[in-house]
């Protein structure tokens, strides 16, 4: 991606961040920036220069508040792209997006009713644990559930001979019975004293995922882009877990990735 491009994609997806934080803060939602943008903040005050997306996290029972008033509440600008919005979306994370924008993933099915520049919300759920067949199994199976629900939205992808079986028998099933599947077993820890949070959502998997709730609780805020975002409150802690004890230092470029997308178009707006 160009530097003047990846610069402007990123002045959206700042403002989209400042949107999402002012109605969490209306409603007293609680938030975390998290991943590659609490990094970034920790290390460079703001985006990591090559990285292209911004991730946040909500405790589930805010995330589901938040998914709900934000359908009515978000600007007009931004769409709120996620189960509940779309038969066809399969990912158990929101997505907001910004409307007359194009940000579209390699992976992107072409299925997809919206493609905009976008961030993403994750759900924090409730876990008991943090090992044990119980836990292990629980987050096997929501990851093949996350994988089959995938294969099932990108049939247009080259596939084999027994995932093209497995779509067959299944075809009747629609993918929005899938998605309300996964979201419902990903929560069925309800308990808030559960001492554990659980992303499900993460690419970095639920064992590295799953921390005390007290390395988030009660978040303090940082610097992100000359602006205050709420973080988790161990975030070095939490930084050492998933990046290892050197997340300070700058990687190799061959080790730099970000989305790679294969088109972006930017609106008159985004470009001013």
């Amino acid at each position: 991606m160009q530097t003047n491009v990846l610069e402007q994609v990123k002045r959206v997806e700042l403002s989209i961040l400042v949107d999402v934080a002012a109605l969490c803060d209306k409603h007293d939602l609680t938030y975390y920036l998290i991943g590659g943008t609490l990094l970034g903040a920790i290390r460079h005050d703001g985006f990591i220069p090559w990285d292209d997306d911004i991730d946040i996290a909500m405790p589930r029972k805010d995330f589901e508040t938040f998914q709900k008033i934000a359908q009515t509440e978000l600007p007009e600008s931004l769409f709120l792209h996620y189960g509940t919005t779309d038969p066809d979306y399969y990912l158990p994370i929101i997505k907001i997006k910004k409307n007359g924008t194009i940000f579209e993933e390699q992976s992107a099915s072409s299925s997809i009713k919206h493609k905009g520049i976008f961030i993403d919300i994750f759900p924090l759920d409730n876990a008991n644990t943090n090992t044990g067949f119980r836990f292990h199994t629980k987050g096997m199976l929501i990851k093949q559930i996350k994988n089959y629900l995938f294969l099932k939205i990108n049939q247009e992808k080259q596939l084999s001979a027994w995932k093209k079986a497995i779509l067959n028998l299944t075809k009747p099933i629609p993918a929005s019975f899938v998605f309300q599947l996964l979201t419902k077993y990903m929560q069925t820890e309800t308990s808030e004293d559960a001492p554990f949070y659980v992303n499900y959502g993460s690419q970095y998997g639920y064992k590295k995922q799953t921390m005390p709730k007290e390395m988030y609780d009660a978040p303090s805020k940082t610097t992100f882009e000359d602006q205050l975002f709420k973080i988790p409150r161990e975030t070095p802690q939490l930084l050492e877990r998933i990046y290892g004890k050197n997340y300070m230092d700058i990687p190799p470029a061959s080790k730099r990735i970000t989305h790679n997308p294969k088109r972006i178009q930017l609106n008159e707006e985004c470009m001013a």
